[in-house]
């Protein structure tokens, strides 16, 4: 037997061409071929090693703390970018004690970025830029942008003569804006029974909008006697036909412009009297049809004034009545009768 198992031990050697190792251990390899029995089992062993890793995760899940779980993400830029600013707030104001946002407000505002480097006006006419600025008491280069009170500054320019109204808003990082609205005279209205001033300047609907104060603009037509009249219907009447021949000089006719009223008088009856400015006749204008009557003024001044000698004709002339038979303009010379 022992020699039967040398023959194969030799057969083994020639066939592989090589010797094993003395003292080694011979490696055998074993397979095991499980039956349908043995693999019945296996399955039925995968099958409790399952149930038990579900059972250990759900414990291990039911022992978190509620709200646990991973982190999402990271935080945005601009949220770490806020809280940070809240945080260095709080820790100045905290610093600083009890007056330290006032503390902190007086800082920003004394930052030269933010003042005020030009100051922008537009809408004046009647009133000068260096004034409304100096009544606005803004300050280039001193008065910040941060804080300024533009509803007070607002307040303050509408007490200015001729501004009626005014807007200011900040243009960031260092510009103040204001835009005017001024009133619009269109004459002026003797007040005597007036507490404050015997002339006021009025607009096209007749209203008083601020006393004519020394040394202010009088270059406006000035509208007598319409204060004296006792009737308020007559007065409103009449008031109503001053407005109309204003607003038809305002359209500046080269033949009677604005410019060339001198007075308009009102008498005791709400009848109107023109004077101009360049001759000394009155125009009686009587009481309505004020826009006829003006429209026929104009051709009759414009006649004269195409005559060789018009600047005779008119300096003889006594008046001119625009009411004469209803239809008519009467023009009274001297000496002609």
């Amino acid at each position: 037997m022992m020699k039967k198992r040398l023959g194969l031990k030799k057969i083994v050697e020639r066939l592989t061409g090589r010797k094993p190792a003395r003292n080694a251990y011979a490696k055998t390899e074993v397979r095991i071929h499980a039956g349908p029995e043995d693999q019945s089992r296996f399955q039925a062993r995968r099958h409790r090693l399952a149930n038990l890793k579900k059972r250990f995760l759900a414990k291990k899940s039911a022992q978190q703390p509620e709200g646990y779980g991973r982190p999402t993400g990271r935080k945005s830029p601009a949220g770490m970018y806020a809280g940070f600013v809240l945080l260095t707030v709080v820790a100045v104001a905290l610093f600083w004690g009890v007056n330290g946002p006032e503390r902190l407000y007086k800082g920003i505002q004394s930052i030269a970025f933010f003042k005020v480097g030009d100051v922008e006006i537009s809408g004046c006419r009647m009133v000068s830029k260096d004034k409304l600025q100096e009544a606005s008491g803004i300050i280039p280069r001193q008065t910040s942008l941060i804080g300024l009170n533009t509803v007070g500054i607002e307040a303050q320019l509408s007490t200015v003569h001729w501004v009626k109204r005014a807007v200011v808003r900040r243009d960031w990082p260092s510009t103040v804006r204001i835009t005017i609205e001024e009133n619009v005279p269109v004459a002026i209205l003797n007040t005597p029974g007036s507490q404050d001033a015997p002339l006021h300047y009025i607009d096209m609907k007749g209203a008083q909008v601020m006393p004519v104060i020394h040394g202010a603009d009088v270059d406006f037509p000035v509208v007598t006697g319409l204060m004296e009249l006792a009737d308020e219907q007559q007065r409103a009447k009449s008031l109503a036909e001053v407005l109309a021949f204003l607003k038809k000089v305002g359209n500046n006719d080269p033949h009677l412009p604005a410019q060339s009223i001198s007075e308009i008088h009102v008498n005791q009856v709400g009848e109107i009297v023109v004077h101009m400015v360049e001759y000394p006749f009155p125009i009686f204008f009587g009481s309505g049809n004020t826009n006829q009557k003006y429209s026929r003024l104009v051709q009759v001044l414009r006649s004269l004034y195409k005559k060789p000698n018009a600047k005779e004709l008119l300096s003889q002339i006594e008046y001119i009545q625009m009411d004469y038979l209803n239809d008519k303009v009467l023009v009274a010379q001297g000496g002609s009768g």
